[in-house]
């Protein structure tokens, strides 16, 4: 075994007495093993379970209504009891049973609705797998469920966009709160976080407003939560904050580049209204979480889309791109994240304004020689301010 193998290792080495490796080796001596199935067993169960579903998709019209609900009900309780005792008798995997039971509990109400004409086509069956989802997770406290949660919290955001009432919104953005509070492991919080983003979309087909500044509102209304999380939380958000609000940066660049019409709802008291919400994100953002900072430059975005050239955007890209990589490489952040928006901004402004002027190996040269020139002066300054220290 491979702990046998670490402790005779470890014996070897000096690093534990007789003493420790003997109860080390009792306690794992002790513990259950896990029990597997034969191979040749799960291939021939994996082959019956074809050979009935087979046999009943060839026979499901001739099927009664309420044995067909039957059928997919009894398969999701079969799974969810195997969860059980795999769970209780240490054998194959529980979170699989558990997700194939909670598949089948999406299809016993996909069925049910076909088979007595009760409609799927609202968002009922997102609603009801959203909130298994979240249940399922409360539960078993497993990574699946908030993949699972997510997706269907996504599918009623796109099921129900067309025609959902302010009430539905309201309860979506209620259950998705409470879940992002209640939870405690990263992923959770930030695929709750990234659902109460696209609530905010919703406002568009809620209230029929045009203006195209609702996604910035959305992410200064978001950063109101830091008010209400751990530090510790902030930290593990704020790289979400820039990569959103970076890319909303990017997104409009490249419309107002490409198109004049996009923006024609645009009003000056709303970017007035925009910039005073962008210094009050700053504000909070310097006694909260000082790398959301960046986040306020957003607040200027409604002026300057009304320059059709999207010049004034294209430089305020470049230089936040610049100033963020000079920043974190002074203050030994990680780069990864400003070199890609770096980078991803160059492309947008050749697309906008050197497509059809500039040859593509010509533009990224000058781009690699400025990022260069850049990278000395920071080495310079990082040795000259090296050098005072000593």
């Amino acid at each position: 075994m491979e702990w046998e193998r670490k402790l005779a290792q470890w014996r070897a080495e000096g690093l534990i007495d007789q003493e420790t490796a003997e109860r080390i080796q009792a306690f794992e001596t002790r513990q259950p093993k896990k029990r597997k199935l034969p191979l040749l067993l799960i291939i021939g169960l994996i082959f019956f379970a074809l050979a009935v579903f087979s046999f009943i998709a060839a026979n499901w019209q001739a099927i009664p209504a309420i044995a067909k609900v039957g059928m997919v009900v009894l398969l999701m309780w079969i799974f969810y009891v195997l969860a059980h005792f795999s769970e209780k008798k240490h054998f194959g995997h529980p979170v699989i049973f558990r997700i194939l039971g909670y598949v089948m509990f999406g299809a016993s109400l996909v069925v049910t609705g076909q088979t007595f004409h009760l409609g799927t086509g609202s968002s009922i069956v997102p609603w009801a797998l959203f909130i298994a989802a979240i249940a399922h997770f409360f539960i078993w406290r497993h990574a699946a469920f908030t993949v699972l949660a997510f997706i269907s919290g996504i599918t009623i955001l796109t099921s129900a966009a067309p025609g959902i009432g302010l009430i539905e919104w309201l309860l979506f953005i209620a259950v998705t709160l409470a879940w992002f509070f209640l939870s405690k492991d990263g992923p959770t919080m930030i695929f709750s976080w990234l659902l109460l983003l696209g609530s905010g979309f919703l406002v568009w087909s809620i209230w029929d407003i045009d203006s195209p500044l609702v996604p910035i509102w959305t992410l200064f209304v978001l950063t109101l939560l830091l008010l209400l999380i751990p530090k510790d939380k902030q930290k593990l958000l704020s790289p979400l904050y820039l990569i959103v609000g970076g890319i909303q940066l990017i997104v409009f660049l490249a419309i107002r580049g490409e198109s004049d019409m996009a923006f024609a709802e645009l009003t000056m008291p709303e970017s007035i209204a925009l910039a005073a919400a962008g210094a009050a994100v700053l504000a909070l953002a310097y006694f909260r979480e000082r790398h959301l900072m960046w986040l306020g430059v957003l607040g200027l975005v409604g002026f300057m889309l009304f320059d059709e050239t999207a010049i004034a955007l294209a430089i305020v890209a470049e230089l936040t791109a610049l100033a963020y990589l000079i920043i974190a490489q002074r203050q030994d952040q990680p780069l990864a994240l400003g070199f890609v928006y770096f980078i991803v901004v160059q492309f947008v402004i050749y697309v906008i304004y050197a497509w059809e002027r500039l040859d593509m190996s010509l533009f990224f040269l000058i781009g690699a020689i400025l990022l260069f020139v850049l990278s000395g002066i920071a080495w310079w300054l990082n040795r000259k301010k090296e050098g005072a220290v000593t």
